[in-house]
């Protein structure tokens, strides 16, 4: 097994494991599973983007034109996301 060290923003790691604890409940190794399930999500949304030829740059450019932070999308995004 491997070892990952990170330094994160207070409010994204408070946020991490509210809903780490959340999802798989106040016991070992709840964070090891949230942080995995993480890891494995964002690997499959890159493969998946580099699978239809949608390279980074073109995903910056239809952003660009938003008005709201990146941490502000990121809220919304969840929101949509925990709708569905």
């Amino acid at each position: 097994m491997g070892e990952l060290k990170v330094v994160l923003d207070d409010e994204l790691l408070r946020a991490f494991k509210e809903r780490a604890y959340r999802i798989f409940g106040f016991k070992k190794g709840a964070l090891k599973a949230a942080v995995e399930l993480a890891i494995r999500d964002f690997i499959e949304h890159i493969d998946i983007i580099q699978a239809e030829n949608i390279g980074i740059e073109r995903i910056r450019g239809l952003l660009k034109d938003l008005k709201i932070s990146s941490v502000e999308l990121q809220h919304k995004a969840l929101k949509l996301w925990v709708r569905e």
